[in-house]
């Protein structure tokens, strides 16, 4: 196995662990068990386990813009089959980070939970304002909604919401209450078409989902 392999394939079975267990707990050598290989090996590629949380961190946040960016821009697909999609795919990498994850994030690394605080808002701006404006010339959304202040109210709820010391409150996970978050949102913004249009895909999907093997 190449350097490239190995060092991907620690990052890969790193990611499984800190997002399911946390990692304020974990160690290097549970690590290193989990993957029938010696500490050594790993501490040749990471110096330490911050050095690993930092870069599985960061390397998820660009697959999922990127996978953001492919469904978002590929319209082969309705535009009501990219919401659903995009909403879906993001709920199911939320649902992958366990609760303690976030929280050893906030407590014990600060400047890189800030770091993904400042990703996600960039996105955010970025990418909800191009599907919203791509809504309204669609006729989807509501052309009379001020885009700017939509925006930033999806991302305050984001932040404020999607956090530990938040969740910890609510009777939800951060899958849920995303959730909640995009419908109380795109429920207020659609046309009456783009409500008939969005349920009728929901149910589409609720159909499809059940009759699968």
């Amino acid at each position: 196995m190449s350097d490239a392999e190995l060092r991907t394939r620690i990052i890969e079975a790193a990611r499984l662990h800190f997002f399911e267990h946390g990692f304020s707990k974990s160690t290097m050598e549970e690590l290193a068990q989990t993957m029938g290989m010696s500490k050594k090996t790993i501490y040749k590629f990471f110096p330490g386990k911050e050095d690993l949380i930092r870069e599985i961190t960061r390397e998820k946040l660009t697959a999922v813009h990127a996978t953001c960016l492919r469904l978002q821009g590929d319209r082969s697909v309705d535009f009501m089959e990219r919401i659903r999609t995009i909403t879906g795919f993001i709920s199911k990498e939320m649902r992958a980070l366990k609760p303690q994850f976030y929280v050893d994030l906030q407590r014990t690394m600060p400047e890189l939970w800030k770091e993904v605080e400042e990703f996600r808002t960039k996105r955010v701006l970025e990418d909800f304002s191009a599907v919203i404006r791509e809504g309204i010339a669609l006729g989807v959304f509501r052309n009379d909604i001020n885009v700017e202040v939509l925006v930033m109210m999806y991302s305050s709820a984001m932040q404020s919401i999607i956090n530990p010391e938040t969740l910890s409150q609510l009777p939800l996970n951060s899958s849920q209450a995303y959730e909640a978050i995009v419908e109380i949102i795109f429920g207020g913004v659609f046309t009456p078409a783009g409500k008939e249009r969005y349920a009728a895909q929901l149910h589409t999907h609720d159909t499809t989902e059940a009759h699968r093997p």
